[in-house]
């Protein structure tokens, strides 16, 4: 599969020890990383990490001093998870956090920087320096949809711009109620967002049309409102009238925030960071969604998600099958690799693990056969009951 052409991204570690509710893992970014789990395990938690490192190293580069470097990531982090130190970010209880960042600008190349962070008594920032310079790191721009942008999308015009600019903790109103960086972000796109603005955009183009004809069967459209600010409406295939998204299906409000951002922003080397891309999806499109990520690997942006969602896992499995398969005839691209996917599992009060693909049983996390397992005994056992009741009242009536 020599023809094969997958980005190059710089090499990412992260590992972390006593992080919000997360005992400790390491994970490395690959061109499509997933997070699995149930609620309140970590996956946001580590999505946000994620986030709030690449913002800072997007902005001040790995070589910067290390005194530079080790304020703007404390001014991050409490930016990101929206706290008034970094310390509160110490899981309950226990006596150490520490976050460790390897990077490297490619897959086996030496040098890159190493830092290390420990909020056992203060926090410490060592940088390793080797022969590899910024200019080799594929950084881009980052971004984030929230696991709420139907509600955030459809109220957009409520929120002034110049508001959100300052609602974080490191602007100058921080002792009203702030939003974390992430959300302020997405709400900043939002608000800001010109569809008069041209762009050379084709890839991201191409997989927006891709998935508004697949998934959303109609378009997205944007045009300036009398206020200054975007209206997003719907408008079904095979209809001229558009609709407010208020009105439209839950799933075009979900999704329009990514149909809107690939035509107006994100390129190949951004990050982009999802949670939950199967909300409000039905199980066909929650596999349809996968399959959109993919396309995204193939163009050179660097994917994050958190799921919920066996069909959309299922359906990573396929693609990455097609790839091994060299079954790559799709337009926009969309096969995988099993080196470009990292699947990680989320568990309470457990240290993180990676998910094996297997070409036979595909990404499947361990807890999803005991959920599976226990419904169906619970069935059996109910059933059985039912059973003997009907058998029984059949009797008496006899």
């Amino acid at each position: 599969m020599s023809d094969m052409k997958t980005a190059q991204h710089p090499k990412i570690e992260i590992a972390v020890r006593n992080v919000g509710p997360i005992v400790e893992g390491t994970i490395d970014l690959r061109p499509l990383t997933v997070f699995v789990g149930p609620s309140n395990t970590g996956k946001t938690c580590f999505s946000t990490l994620v986030y709030a490192l690449h913002g800072v190293f997007a902005e001040f580069g790995a070589f910067s001093p290390a005194d530079a470097l080790r304020d703007a990531l404390q001014a991050e982090l409490k930016n990101c998870f929206d706290l008034p130190s970094v310390s509160a970010l110490r899981r309950a209880n226990e006596a150490e956090m520490t976050i460790s960042l390897k990077v490297r600008a490619r897959e086996g190349e030496e040098g890159g920087i190493t830092c290390y962070l420990s909020a056992a008594s203060k926090w410490t920032l060592t940088p390793e320096t080797a022969n590899a310079t910024t200019a080799d790191w594929n950084v881009g721009e980052r971004y984030y949809l929230p696991a709420i942008r139907s509600g955030l999308i459809q109220q957009h015009g409520l929120i002034a711009s110049s508001l959100i600019g300052r609602a974080t903790r490191g602007g100058r109103f921080s002792e009203v109620s702030t939003f974390s960086a992430g959300l302020a972000e997405f709400l900043q796109r939002l608000i800001l967002y010109r569809p008069e603005k041209k762009m050379n955009n084709g890839d991201m183009n191409a997989i927006a049309d891709a998935l508004e004809a697949d998934i959303l069967g109609g378009k997205i459209v944007a045009r300036l409102s009398p206020t200054g600010y975007p209206d997003f409406r719907y408008r079904p295939q095979g209809m001229k009238e558009e609709m407010r998204l208020s009105h439209a299906s839950a799933m075009v409000s979900e999704l329009a925030p990514l149909v809107l951002f690939l035509r107006r922003g994100i390129a190949p080397g951004d990050l982009l960071v999802i949670e939950e891309p199967e909300a409000h999806l039905h199980l066909d499109a929650q596999a349809d969604i996968a399959v959109t990520l993919a396309r995204l690997v193939r163009a050179g942006v660097k994917v994050l998600v958190a799921t919920h969602s066996e069909w959309l896992l299922d359906e990573l499995a396929n693609l990455m099958l097609e790839g091994l398969l060299e079954d790559t005839n799709h337009e926009p691209a969309s096969w995988l690799l099993p080196t470009e996917v990292g699947a990680w599992q989320f568990q309470k009060d457990k240290p993180l693990e990676e998910i094996p693909f297997d070409p036979v049983q595909g990404i499947y996390p361990q807890n999803y056969s005991d959920i599976t397992d226990s419904l169906y005994n619970r069935t059996v056992r109910l059933q059985d009951r039912f059973a003997n009741r009907e058998g029984g009242s059949h009797h008496e009536s006899a």
